[in-house]
């Protein structure tokens, strides 16, 4: 398994964690205090666990030798970072535009939410990076490599 595989393993487990952990904890504070909506909010605090998939680039050293990536590395790696926009990108277009079509054209919403979508856009785009990146590879380490 190459440094590029050891590092989208390591942000995909992250995300998900930190994804798992802030549903649990929104769910959890929506039932027991219920409404208001922006306490329960407050479980989101557990998407910085997410922030953790940031350091597999400290953790995980270059690869030993002259070569550390080729061309099917890069075209792996480009072909991840366009899928992970393009999540992202459809992620804000639909959160954007959920509001519009539940609440109506003549509705206004709370700027609060402006941070949410651009976090759940860039939470994706990390995520479906590394997905797509493990996609690619076989999703795990091959013998000849």
């Amino acid at each position: 398994m190459n440094r590029i595989q050891k590092m989208a393993w390591w942000m995909a487990i992250w995300i998900s964690a930190g994804t798992i952990l802030a549903a649990i904890a929104v769910a959890v504070l929506f039932f027991v205090i219920g409404m208001p909506w922006p306490i329960a909010r407050a479980g989101l605090g557990f998407l910085g666990i997410a922030g953790f998939g940031g350091l597999g680039s400290l953790i995980f050293k270059k690869d030993k030798g002259k070569v550390t990536c080729d061309e099917r590395d890069r075209l792996i790696n480009n072909r991840a970072a366009v899928a992970g926009f393009g999540s992202a990108y459809m992620v804000a277009g639909v959160l954007c535009m959920l509001p519009f079509f539940v609440l109506g054209p003549a509705a206004t919403i709370s700027v609060t939410w402006l941070p949410d979508i651009f976090m759940a856009a860039g939470l994706t785009a990390f995520f479906v990076h590394s997905v797509a990146i493990l996609a690619q590879y076989g999703w795990r380490a091959k013998d000849n490599e």
